[in-house]
């Protein structure tokens, strides 16, 4: 509900660990003109669509989990899909927070940058949960002004 409240404004705060120090990343559900993209890109290439791809990142996860990694391990996937959740990484995440609790926003470009500095499936991980926010907000049937509005 919350969704389809906020709208364009809505954020997912997603912590996880990385090098073993708590990471939490602001994360944006994709407008229509990033995830359009990556989702025919998945659909063409890949014959997968989003919730699938969700999927995907979530069982490299917790085989990860199992075999007792800190990280999905990106070697064991398709280049191709990597490099798709990489994009839905960099155009989600839109913020971060200090050790002091303190939200520093980023743009595209200081995502890119984190993205391309992060070891290891982090960034397959955060495409993946970035893609599943956005699934999220296309569930959402209500929005303020609509019929049946909220």
């Amino acid at each position: 509900m919350e969704m389809a409240v906020r709208g364009d404004s809505f954020r997912e705060d997603y912590e996880f660990e990385m090098f073993g120090e708590e990471v939490v990343a602001s994360l944006a559900p994709l407008k229509d003109e990033k995830f359009l993209p990556i989702a025919g890109f998945l659909k063409a290439h890949l014959d997968m669509d989003e919730d699938e791809a969700v999927e995907a990142v979530e069982k490299a996860k917790e085989e990860a989990e199992e075999a007792g990694e800190e990280s999905i391990d990106v070697t064991k996937m398709d280049a191709e899909f990597v490099a798709a959740m990489q994009r839905a990484a960099i155009a989600g995440i839109r913020g971060s927070y200090t050790e002091d609790g303190e939200y520093i926003e980023h743009d595209e470009e200081e995502a890119r940058a984190m993205v391309k500095m992060m070891v290891g499936g982090y960034s397959v991980e955060i495409g993946g949960k970035v893609l599943e926010v956005s699934g999220d907000v296309r569930d959402a049937t209500k929005f303020r002004g609509s019929r049946g509005s909220i």
